[in-house]
């Protein structure tokens, strides 16, 4: 049975969800929420540590694993579509594709990506999420003041995708999961059960009291208390009736306030619709904003969409009863715990601690593991040298060895000297044996020449200069093997190509390259793959292919 914590960190409240997780189960046991206090003589860090501390301290939170969100504010996104499925090319191709669309050296960025599923068009979807490393760091700091280190940093509103398999949703539902906080308002679409978008819109509840400040002439936090004890907006189906002429004018600036979320959640809604060409079937709505009187009701009626409270209450999700009345605000920090969960089938695949900022559980094992390696290392290294002095005596005695048998090979052209005078000088007789041998290979080269004359009609030469000139100059290629299978009575053959280039684009490209290729057919892509020992900056592959040269059709 393990212990974990979904920390949800918000700019009006820290909320933390408890998940009792087993290997085939899960509960969510108890919820905590502690708002963070107005203060203008104090840094927002630190009234964040503060808080995030005491919420710990006064409700004794432990835990074996703690995950949590970073703000979408700091996350930047990409769809990236691409032409092969295999997920070590995808990842190879994520890097290149965002490298020129980002406005940062690589170095500075932390990425991560998620495969989205088959397009239209049979490409791999491909999303990349991606921020800046000081943006983590100093995210990590914060909590790391008051002793605590998620094991997973996820992106706050792409969570929301963990919930979607417990929300009921029929088969072709396209659904948009929207939560209103305090200074953001974020959105998750899902269709058929794949996550299609994600995205941050920057205003929230916040804008509302800062309307109503403005307005009514008052303090932040006096229009804060203000909209909560009000707490309502106005719409066609509950006319205002029954208020004060000053409630009454709250709920009216209050629901003019609001159009400046409805109308960012509109464009986000047509963005989606635009790019994916997918109606948006119904809303589910969430988080403090979410508990004003008819807010549900005022965005249905603004958006013409059908708007749904998203109680997790009223959902497949294993919640204890006594939470039902925090069901409006819980989501977020539910959303992300039920990442730990091992029955969820579809959910977010973004871990945003990589490389340096990679989660380490304990240190002083991994101490007592260098400890050990060092030794290990000492050992080897001892082990080395006095291999290196054994196999030195035995490569000088090989040495010796191999001049005989150099001297006992060449013997039959003449050099080796007579017995009477003395011991040979293998230099001198090495040099002589290089000048004979020069002296051959000239004589073959120009034999090969004289072939190259008379074949120049060849099938397996015609079809080697097609191959050179249809593969594209700014492509990195090197052959390995080039085998041309051909019959003597008939033009043409089969060709098997072996070669190594830069990745798997240029893998594609010099395929796509072939095809075009009118004397090339059937061309088949038997393996590729990343070289041995290159980390996958060489890529091997193999093509199988037919020739058949021009003007060597039947003639009718």
């Amino acid at each position: 049975m393990q212990k974990v914590i979904g920390l949800d960190i918000g700019s009006y409240s820290i909320k933390a969800v408890e998940i009792i997780n087993s290997f085939k189960s899960y509960q969510i046991k108890n919820f905590y929420e502690l708002e963070m206090p107005f203060r203008d003589d104090v840094e927002k860090n630190v009234l964040l540590a503060q808080t995030l501390e005491q919420l710990f301290k006064d409700n004794n939170l432990q835990a074996d694993r703690i995950l949590t969100a970073m703000p979408g504010q700091y996350i930047s996104s990409r769809i990236v579509p691409v032409g092969f499925a295999d997920p070590r090319k995808i990842s190879m191709a994520v890097m290149s594709e965002v490298e020129d669309a980002v406005p940062f050296d690589m170095d500075d960025m932390i990425i991560d990506h998620q495969i989205l599923g088959q397009g239209t068009d049979g490409r791999t979807i491909v999303m990349v999420v991606m921020t800046r490393k000081s943006f983590l760091r100093s995210f990590l700091d914060h909590l790391g003041r008051v002793n605590i280190d998620p094991k997973l940093v996820d992106v706050d509103s792409l969570s929301f995708y963990n919930l979607a398999p417990y929300l009921r949703l029929d088969v072709n539902d396209c659904v948009a999961m929207v939560d209103i906080g305090h200074e953001k308002t974020s959105v998750c679409i899902v269709k058929g059960g794949q996550l299609k978008m994600f995205r941050s819109i920057n205003i929230g509840g916040s804008y509302l009291t800062e309307f109503l400040a403005r307005d009514l002439e008052s303090t932040f936090e006096e229009a804060q208390a203000i909209k909560h004890r009000v707490s309502r907006v106005h719409c066609e189906r509950d006319p205002i009736v029954g208020l004060s002429e000053q409630d009454r004018l709250v709920v009216e600036r209050m629901t003019l306030a609001c159009n400046a979320i409805v109308k960012d959640l509109g464009r986000t809604l047509y963005a989606f619709k635009t790019w994916d060409r997918s109606q948006i079937s119904k809303i589910f709505l969430s988080g403090g904003s979410a508990r004003i009187k008819n807010m549900d009701l005022y965005l249905s009626e603004q958006l013409g969409l059908p708007v749904y409270l998203n109680r997790l209450d009223a959902t497949d999700l294993k919640i204890d009863e006594s939470l039902s009345a925090k069901a409006l605000v819980m989501p977020q920090s539910v959303a992300i715990g039920m990442r730990s969960v091992v029955t969820a089938k579809k959910h977010s695949q973004i871990n945003l601690r990589k490389g340096e900022f990679a989660y380490v559980q304990n240190y002083a094992q991994i101490m007592r593991i260098a400890k050990i390696g060092a030794q290990v290392l000492g050992v080897a290294l001892l082990l080395l040298v006095i291999s290196y002095g054994f196999r030195s005596f035995l490569y000088n005695r090989q040495m010796a060895q191999l001049e005989k048998e150099y001297q006992k090979e060449y013997s039959n052209i003449g050099l080796a000297r007579k017995k009477n005078q003395g011991k040979m000088d293998f230099q001198k007789f090495r040099a002589d044996v290089r000048t004979s041998v020069g002296k051959e290979i000239t004589s073959r080269r120009d034999a090969v020449d004289g072939f190259i004359a008379n074949s120049g009609t060849s099938s397996g030469l015609l079809m080697l200069q097609d191959v050179s000139q249809a593969i594209p100059k700014t492509t990195k290629i090197d052959v390995t093997q080039f085998i041309f299978f051909g019959e003597p009575s008939s033009p043409g053959g089969r060709l098997t190509l072996k070669a190594e280039t830069d990745g798997y684009s240029s893998v594609e490209a010099i395929k796509e390259a072939l095809k075009k290729v009118p004397t090339i057919s059937d061309l088949e892509e038997k393996a590729s793959g990343g070289k041995p020992g290159t980390d996958n900056k060489v890529i091997e592959f193999t093509f199988n292919m037919n020739y058949k040269p021009r003007g060597s059709g039947k003639k009718g």
